[in-house]
């Protein structure tokens, strides 16, 4: 494709302007082959403008950059003020707007994205090509692509959009996070639906406050479709935001203890085999009987931003209902597994001080004996919850052990002093290796308790340091497991 074609509608200063061709584009000068437009990004560990000179030598064709220097590399150089925003047009052009056919579902939240995503999807079935886009992994009707971040940036990710029009899919289902909207990752994406989950304390580390937080999640709802809708959690104390924010679009709202909401929810049974709920239209007042094998009450409230949209999308009850019966197991999310001494172990990713609480009351609730708890937090992240887990791990189990997440560049030791910062019962201890850790919490376990790991649900590798290494808290429970 041509420069002036990609870079068509956009106002951009360009030094050099000569009409090349462009065959690829990369944020990556390892990447660099003939012809490819090489975006230099500044990022917070490296500044892609020291290899500018190495990627015109690779045969870059052209250069995106935020930064203007007198140099002149001898290729079309184009200056802009918001280089993620401007990559995203640049991509949208590049791959001829992959999304003019597709319908976009975006789920945003602190918790419940996956299992959203992962419940439409279910939904769907095989009556419709789907796509999903998130943090466990990206599929395209049933290939799986590996993924690095829950959302990509904008040339991966009109890349996967691309493939996901030649391969037929016609709706795709994406996390949407908190980074990648305030980042403009999505800049130039119009979004059929916009789902809210919910919104709790997390990545205070990039947004340094809550209000910050939420506003960056407010930008997918203006980001709809003037024919698009939102489906709103009006049980969580900020819905009301993310109702102003989808304005004028059609809202729908749904809540369990909210019962002025468009869809009521009644919850009928929460067992460790599934929950039960009736969901109700206020309006038109019709009703439909739900169940899912999925456990927990938010895993209710996950199950009906997935009922609702696609009721919107005029699926058909029935189809969803089954849709929903049939919801596969999603990987470390609530992830069951019976040991023959008669208890559950848990594995799930819940690693906010909500996500830990809502898993906690849940394991209570359905807990015939003892809940024991196995969590820590990571290293280089947001350090205001830690103490926070500390005190809701203590408090709602009946035993505690505490150990590394993925320390990263901290010291593990530290961590743990910062968790235990907000403790206050005596039902604990440390144990800084996560293996033997795991395996501490299968020797105390007895029948009819439930032994919780927390913290890296699908996660298959552990940071410690600068260096990454294999290791799966579920891989962890099979050596342990007696069968």
């Amino acid at each position: 494709m041509r420069l002036a074609k990609i870079i068509n509608g956009l106002d951009l200063e360009i030094k050099n302007f000569k009409d090349v061709e462009v065959s690829g584009i990369s944020l990556d000068s390892r990447d660099i082959k003939k012809a490819t437009l090489f975006v230099a990004v500044k990022g917070k560990n490296l500044d892609g403008n020291k290899f500018i000179g190495k990627a015109v030598k690779k045969g870059a064709s052209a250069i995106l950059t935020s930064e203007k220097n007198s140099t002149d590399f001898g290729v079309p150089v184009i200056f802009t003020d918001s280089i993620n925003r401007t990559v995203s047009l640049m991509a949208k052009n590049f791959y001829s707007n992959p999304l003019s056919e597709i319908k976009v579902i975006g789920v945003t939240g602190t918790n419940g994205k996956t299992t959203t995503t992962y419940l439409l999807r279910s939904i769907y079935g095989s009556s419709e090509r789907t796509g999903v886009i998130g943090t466990i992994r990206n599929i395209i009707n049933n290939e799986i692509i590996h993924t690095e971040n829950t959302t990509p940036d904008p040339v991966r990710l009109f890349n996967l959009f691309a493939k996901m029009r030649d391969s037929g899919v016609k709706k795709i289902f994406m996390e949407v996070s908190s980074h990648g909207l305030k980042l403009d990752r999505v800049f130039s994406i119009e979004f059929d639906a916009a789902v809210f989950t919910n919104l709790t304390q997390d990545h205070m580390d990039f947004h340094m406050t809550m209000a910050d937080y939420r506003e960056s999640k407010e930008k997918l709802f203006k980001m709809l479709k003037k024919d698009g809708f939102s489906v709103i959690n009006a049980d969580d104390r900020s819905f009301k935001h993310f109702v102003e924010a989808s304005s004028p679009r059609d809202v729908v709202t749904f809540g369990v203890r909210n019962r002025d909401a468009d869809w009521v929810i009644d919850i009928k049974s929460l067992t460790l085999d599934g929950s039960m709920f009736t969901i109700t239209e206020r309006k038109s007042k019709k009703s439909f009987d739900v169940s899912i094998p999925l456990v927990g009450d938010h895993n209710i409230y996950n199950s009906a931003c997935g009922f609702i949209t696609a009721y919107r999308m005029k699926r058909r009850p029935a189809e969803i209902i089954e849709g929903l019966k049939n919801a596969c197991q999603v990987d470390g999310r609530f992830e069951k597994f019976y040991d023959a001494r008669g208890f559950y172990a848990v594995v799930d990713y819940a690693h906010t001080p909500d996500a830990l609480e809502r898993l906690l009351r849940t394991a209570k609730r359905l807990t015939k004996n003892r809940v024991i708890t196995l969590f820590g937090c990571g290293g280089d992240r947001d350090r205001e919850k830690r103490p926070i887990m500390g005190k809701i791990a203590t408090h709602l189990s009946d035993y505690v052990i505490i150990t590394s997440d993925n320390p990263r560049s901290e010291n593990p030791e530290l961590i743990i002093k910062d968790i235990l910062g907000g403790v206050k019962e005596k039902n604990w201890v440390v144990e800084i290796n996560r293996s033997r850790a795991i395996k501490k919490g299968f020797m105390m376990a007895k029948s009819g308790d439930t032994l919780i790991i927390a913290g890296k649900g699908h996660e298959d590798y552990q940071i410690i340091g600068n260096k990454k290494y294999h290791f799966d808290d579920r891989e962890e429970v099979g050596k342990n497991l007696k069968k």
